[in-house]
């Protein structure tokens, strides 16, 4: 990902040398930050990660914590590049922008892992009850045979 963070960033800060205005480097811009929001993900995710945990890694924190160095100054160069070359407030907004999106991604993490919650419960329930009519029906099968053995029936 911050391969991907990188060359956004190139993008922007070659719009900006060419002269054109900030709003038309928006794509790449987007990109960037969603390249920082997945690598924070990615590195939380890692350093949580149970094999992490056993297995008591943590020789990559060095690497994390200069990706995230790298990621950082190039916010900052960014917020210097709105303030200078961007509107009034461009800034300001942008990160209002920022907030609200990873809000709603959030939001909408949320909604799907709940989905599949419960998909996996409305399987788990169709699945036990397949079984206990499978026991009954093998119990009333085993019990008819007993009988017929023993001629009852």
């Amino acid at each position: 990902m911050l391969v991907a963070a990188n060359s956004a960033f190139a993008i922007i800060k070659k719009t900006i040398e060419n002269g054109r205005e900030i709003a038309s480097a928006g794509s790449a811009i987007s990109k960037f930050v969603q390249a920082e929001d997945q690598l924070q993900q990615d590195l939380h995710k890692k350093r949580n990660s149970v094999w992490t945990t056993f297995l008591g890694k943590s020789d990559n924190d060095l690497e994390e914590f200069m990706a995230l160095e790298q990621i950082r100054a190039k916010k900052e160069q960014l917020r210097e590049f709105m303030q200078l070359y961007g509107r009034p407030g461009l800034y300001a907004d942008y990160m209002k922008y920022c907030a609200e999106a990873r809000r709603s991604r959030k939001e909408a993490a949320d909604k799907r892992a709940k989905k599949k919650r419960e998909l996996e419960d409305l399987l788990l329930k169709v699945t036990l009850w397949v079984l206990c009519i499978s026991l009954v029906t093998g119990l009333l099968v085993a019990g008819l045979f007993i009988m017929r053995r023993k001629g009852v029936i």
